[in-house]
C-alpha cells in the first residue's frame, strides 16, 4: 500500500509541475496583442485554435517552427530579420 501511496504522490507532483511549467509560459508570452488571422510569413490562415492558445500570435505553425529553429542555431541573425 505504501508503494501506491507512493506512486500517486509522485503523479500528483509530476502533474502540478507540468502545469506551473505552462502557466509560466503562458504568463510570459500574454499579450495585449490581438491574434493574426493569417501567417505574417507565409500568408496561410492561421487555424483559431492556434489563435487561442497563443496570444498574439503573428505566425503559423510551420513557419513558427522554422523561425525557431533559425534562431536557435543563429541567434544573431535575429537582430534586423523580421520573419523567416
Amino acid at each position: 500500500m505504501t508503494d501506491d501511496l507512493n506512486d500517486e504522490m509522485a503523479q500528483a507532483s509530476t502533474a502540478m509541475f507540468r502545469q506551473r511549467s505552462i502557466d509560466a509560459i503562458r504568463a510570459q508570452v500574454h499579450t495585449a496583442l490581438p491574434s493574426k488571422e493569417i501567417c505574417g510569413c507565409c500568408g496561410v490562415n492561421i487555424p483559431l485554435d492556434r489563435q487561442l492558445a497563443v496570444p498574439g500570435v503573428e505566425l503559423c505553425a510551420g513557419c513558427q517552427d522554422v523561425k525557431e529553429r533559425r534562431d536557435r542555431h543563429h541567434p544573431a541573425s535575429k537582430k534586423g530579420m523580421r520573419y523567416v
